[in-house]
């Protein structure tokens, strides 16, 4: 998957709670640009409904975007507390994050073509709210 043109994706998030783990599968799309990654994929949730979702991946570290009936931007840094937000009809939160692992790896042959996984601690207006570990595997979709 080297190159800078854009690949068809299959994508795989995974994610361990507390109260449970859960795996979603997407198709979308890989960006590659001169130094990082854009993973774009579309989400219909229950809960948030229609949105598009972004990964950027950079050295820094991990970028989340929402656009659609719910809004979100969350960052996700080493060893950092981060800011962000999330709108929806119901009103607008303030996020905090605390990034506590955060490792990718980019490779060739067998298995996913790039995988990034993450845990952080989720404060929501100032009150600890959750706990995430999450990791999001990637392929070449080659049947579109």
């Amino acid at each position: 998957m080297n190159g800078s043109e854009p690949k068809r994706v299959r994508i795989e998030l995974h994610s361990r709670r507390p109260e449970g783990a859960s795996v979603a599968e997407y198709r979308g799309m890989l960006y590659p640009k001169s130094n990082s990654y854009y993973i774009k994929y579309d989400e219909i949730d229950e809960d948030r409904g229609r949105c598009s979702v972004t990964f950027k991946l950079e050295e820094t570290g991990l970028t989340l975007l929402r656009h659609g009936e719910v809004e979100a931007e969350q960052r996700f840094r080493l060893g950092q507390r981060t800011i962000g937000w999330y709108s929806s009809p119901a009103g607008r939160l303030y996020l905090e994050m605390e990034t506590s692992e955060l490792k990718w790896e980019m490779r060739g042959g067998e298995g996913p073509a790039l995988s990034i996984e993450w845990q952080y601690e989720l404060w929501v207006n100032d009150e600890q709210a959750d706990r995430f570990d999450l990791r999001l595997l990637l392929w070449e979709d080659k049947d579109s």
